[in-house]
């Protein structure tokens, strides 16, 4: 026993001279390596080396101090030998694939100053591992499966938070103790169903970004209007449309903000004030005018409106906002003349510029940094009705030897036809999808290779409705569905159309027959339709 004793002194004296840290913490940090995969991580670690050359790991006076793994592609437990690192004060694990329970045993890192274990598949309550963690300053526990017992419990115990991420963690109203929060600078509240108690948000004076995206809300709280030094509101992913934002006229500082994936038809006047705004996001909005009332923005440095109601030419008062390096103005319907005073960031895929409009601009050997034009749409949405064993052919408008054609059935099974037209012979039951043509063209430039993909917009093959289906009045199509959805109607108006998640969360609302649902996550849907007769509800499936 005692000359096993004597051996491990002596191989602990070897490695404590070999590398930079004591033997228990590199043993630490390879199990960390070992129980989350390290050999797949995308920056592995060489064993071999000293941990002082590891990717993410910090040492000072020959102890680990930082370990920062974030998106480093780690699976598997937390680590749970951590707590043999007395001197760790910053663990950013997020943004990995991490599962399980946070380990009691990291309760023993009181040096801890930040902990972001955000967006991982962690699982339980880790209120009692955290709350001997007396240092903290910032806490990031969102996007995780946690389940709160007493979310206030908790935060009453750090009165020194200056970073507090509790994003998607199930919360209906802002906590009460946040208002004690005085020192926050960083609040994410994302990803809620957040509607009340927006009051404990007023206190917090020293707050810089906040960050209210995926809850719901109608329009910007107005116990928002005292935090006066925010320079970041993230507000998209909500239920904004008229009348909701007066309060950005007091938010005089801020420099970036996100009212992205609302149902917004105008920019708000109030955008006026913001004087010091760089980045504005209004991305999958109704916006399809008004882009003068921006020119007031004189510091605005880049700008997103994709997925808007902009149709034609560019909007070129924008190219007036003299500090403007960035525009994204993805999946409108622009088209004609690219002008050249478009900013060296400038992304233009998925509008209608045709392939000479294209040719046009590359050929003025502008200085680009990057500029995105592939791929194009063209067409409208179509449906065609046909019968079983009938003869069909499903149309597209590109025509010429410079184009190679390619059809997908329900936008991602590759077919084997290469012909402009899409013809079925006999109409069979699993012929009923959603079709796409994409036309590619490429040429050689003087000085580039200019290369195109052109996608037509779905057209459906819908099955001719039987009479007992034409009495109803009433067909939703085609379930499952990817981009639309189609309702076709006989006799009756439609007045409004709601779609639901099948925990009965309002998801869009819409007065329209072919409803956009590209941008919802693969899932089980319930859409709701009403009409002079009622409201009538159908079950489909997003793939």
């Amino acid at each position: 026993m005692k000359k096993f004793l004597f051996l491990l002194l002596i191989s602990q004296l070897f490695f404590s001279q070999q590398y930079s840290i004591p033997f228990a913490e590199r043993a630490a940090l390879v199990n960390l390596y070992a129980t989350t995969s390290g050999e797949q991580w995308s920056q592995t670690w060489d064993l071999d080396k000293d941990p002082k050359f590891w990717y993410g790991i910090k040492i000072k006076n020959g102890n680990v101090i930082e370990i920062n793994l974030r998106g480093n592609a780690l699976k598997g437990n937390f680590p749970t030998l951590l707590s043999s690192l007395p001197k760790l004060q910053k663990l950013d694990l997020s943004s990995n694939q991490l599962v399980g329970e946070v380990p009691s045993s990291l309760s023993s890192n009181t040096n801890l100053v930040r902990l972001d274990i955000s967006n991982n598949r962690l699982t339980g309550d880790p209120a009692n591992t955290i709350l001997p963690l007396f240092n903290l300053k910032e806490i990031s526990l969102g996007n995780n499966q946690f389940v709160f017992s007493d979310i206030d419990n908790l935060l009453q115990y750090f009165p020194a938070l200056q970073v507090l991420d509790l994003s998607h963690i199930g919360l209906n109203a802002v906590p009460q103790k946040i208002s004690t929060l005085t020192n926050l600078k960083v609040l994410n509240l994302s990803n809620n169903t957040i509607s009340q108690n927006f009051s404990n948000l007023s206190t917090l004076i020293n707050l810089s970004e906040l960050n209210l995206s995926g809850n719901q809300l109608t329009k910007i709280p107005t116990e928002l209007s005292s935090l006066t030094a925010l320079t970041a509101l993230n507000v998209s992913h909500n239920l904004f449309s008229t009348n909701y934002s007066s309060t950005l006229a007091n938010l005089k500082n801020l420099e970036w903000l996100s009212l992205a994936s609302n149902q917004i038809a105008s920019f708000p006047t109030e955008l006026s004030q913001l004087n010091k705004l760089v980045h504005l996001n209004f991305s999958d909005n109704q916006i399809s005018g008004g882009f003068e009332s921006l020119l007031v923005l004189k510091n605005l440095e880049q700008i997103y409106l994709d997925k808007n109601l902009i149709v034609g030419n560019f909007p070129s008062q924008l190219l007036q906002l003299n500090q403007l390096q960035m525009i994204s103005l993805i999946g409108n319907q622009l088209s004609g003349e690219i002008p050249e005073t478009i900013p060296a960031l400038t992304f233009l895929d998925n509008n209608r510029f045709s392939r000479q409009d294209i040719k046009n601009f590359i050929l003025k050997n502008k200085a680009m940094a990057d500029f995105t034009y592939s791929p194009q749409r063209y067409d409208e949405i179509k449906t065609i009705n046909a019968s079983i064993g009938s003869t069909v052919s499903l149309p597209q408008s590109l025509s010429g030897d410079e184009y190679q054609f390619t059809w997908f059935k329900n936008l991602s099974e590759k077919t084997t036809a290469t012909t402009e037209n899409y013809n079925i012979n006999s109409v069979q039951d699993d012929d009923y999808a959603t079709y796409t043509c994409e036309a590619y063209t490429f040429e050689q430039l003087p000085k580039e290779l200019m290369e195109i993909s052109f996608y037509r917009e779905p057209v459906t093959l819908v099955k001719e409705l039987a009479t007992d289906e034409v009495q109803s009045g009433l067909v939703v199509y085609p379930n499952p569905a990817t981009d639309f959805i189609h309702i076709k109607t006989t006799k009756r108006d439609i007045e409004k159309v709601f779609v639901f998640d099948l925990a009965g969360k309002l998801i869009m609302t819409e007065y329209k027959k072919d409803i956009n649902i590209s941008h919802l996550p693969s899932a089980n849907y319930i859409i709701s339709i009403k009409t002079s007769d009622g409201i009538q509800s159908f079950k489909f499936i997003k793939k």
